[in-house]
């Protein structure tokens, strides 16, 4: 790697460790959501078995005031399930949020690095012209201090037959 590549790896390093940072917000955010989202499901479950329960109940006998109890005990069960809903909904927002800064942060890194291939690639292609440039030169400069004889270039050549 050249020192011409540094800032990139820096540039690398730092959207590397913001990716890093995005993912595990992301992760944070998406457990949030399934708890939440498990939680709803508890208190839908848990609503429903009740009222099932009562409805059994209430087939049997039962006075106004209990009535009223339960009437008053679903109300309340029903604002809490509105409320975790809510919740939900609302750690669903943030989850998707991080989502979308993840993708962010991972089309950075991928393009950083896409950048330090090319980068690499362009310089490899540099060496290998110079490297070739140099040889001609030295080919070139062998050919032309090498003495007339058995072994030079003209030598070879057939007698020509003026």
């Amino acid at each position: 790697m050249s020192t011409s590549q540094q800032p990139l790896m820096t540039l690398l390093g730092q959207a590397e460790e913001a990716r890093d940072a995005a993912l595990a917000q992301f992760e944070l955010s998406r457990k949030a959501h399934e708890g939440s989202r498990q939680q709803l499901q508890s208190l839908q479950d848990f609503r429903d078995q009740y009222q099932s329960r009562w409805q059994t109940q209430f087939r049997q006998a039962g006075g106004m005031e209990i009535m009223r109890c339960y009437q008053d005990f679903m109300a309340r069960l029903g604002d809490a399930v509105d409320d975790q809903r809510r919740r939900s909904e609302q750690f669903n927002l943030s989850m998707e949020r991080c989502r979308a800064e993840l993708i962010e942060r991972e089309r950075k890194v991928a393009a950083v690095t896409q950048l330090l291939e090319r980068r690499e690639k362009e310089q490899l292609q540099k060496e290998v012209r110079r490297e070739q440039k140099a040889t001609d030169e030295l080919a070139a400069r062998l050919m032309a201090s090498a003495p007339p004889g058995p072994m030079s270039a003209k030598s070879n050549l057939p007698p020509s037959s003026h």
